[in-house]
């Protein structure tokens, strides 16, 4: 059948995000994408038009995976543990890159957001979807009586401190450094103790 894809294309995803992720947006050529994809740059074009586009599918495919990840670690009965969770795994997620490459959205999505807008939106609902999820479970812990914030305003200040930090890993390179950023968070946060 014509127009068929001869390849998978989850995987090709993820390959694409290794790429992106190590020569930036501006720097990857559908050429650079082809070679290490190893999928003819004609059918890359043919599946996706362009780059922008081909981008764009593997931003997906990547904040899908982030958020279920964000989703997991929000889930646990204890409130504040679930974000000392997620806090820790956000450490390990960044100190544990062994190519040095940094947040995948803070280094190359913010380049690729300011040249293009519909990459800009696609942020931006990532953002918010962030957002979304941890507010909702700081609405749970104030019913369960283990929070005593403001849900919405806390769940703004966790998503840009998490931003925040992936800049300081960047900078700093330093594991003790972002662990104690996100303990003094914690502790900083209202949470409250049921005993």
């Amino acid at each position: 059948m014509v127009g068929t894809r001869k390849f998978n294309e989850d995987e090709v995803l993820t390959l694409a995000i290794d790429v992106f992720w190590a020569k930036g947006y501006t720097a990857t050529t559908m050429l650079d994408l082809a070679k290490e994809t190893g999928v003819q740059r004609g059918s890359l074009y043919n599946a996706y038009q362009n780059k922008n586009t081909l981008f764009l599918k593997s931003f997906t495919l990547y904040t899908h995976g982030f958020l279920q990840l964000v989703e997991t670690e929000l889930d646990q009965k204890d409130a504040k543990q679930a974000f000392s969770q997620l806090f820790n795994t956000i450490i390990e997620r960044l100190t544990s890159d062994t190519d040095d490459k940094g947040c995948f959205s803070t280094r190359v999505i913010m380049e690729a957001s300011q040249q293009c807008p519909d990459i800009h939106l696609c942020l931006l609902k990532f953002l918010d979807r962030i957002e979304a999820l941890v507010q909702q479970r700081l609405e749970q812990a104030i019913k369960d009586q283990q929070f005593s914030g403001n849900a919405l305003s806390c769940a703004r200040y966790v998503v840009a401190l998490t931003r925040g930090v992936a800049v300081i890993e960047r900078m700093y390179n330093d594991k003790a450094r972002i662990t104690d950023i996100y303990k003094t968070a914690l502790e900083q946060m209202p949470f409250t103790h049921n005993n």
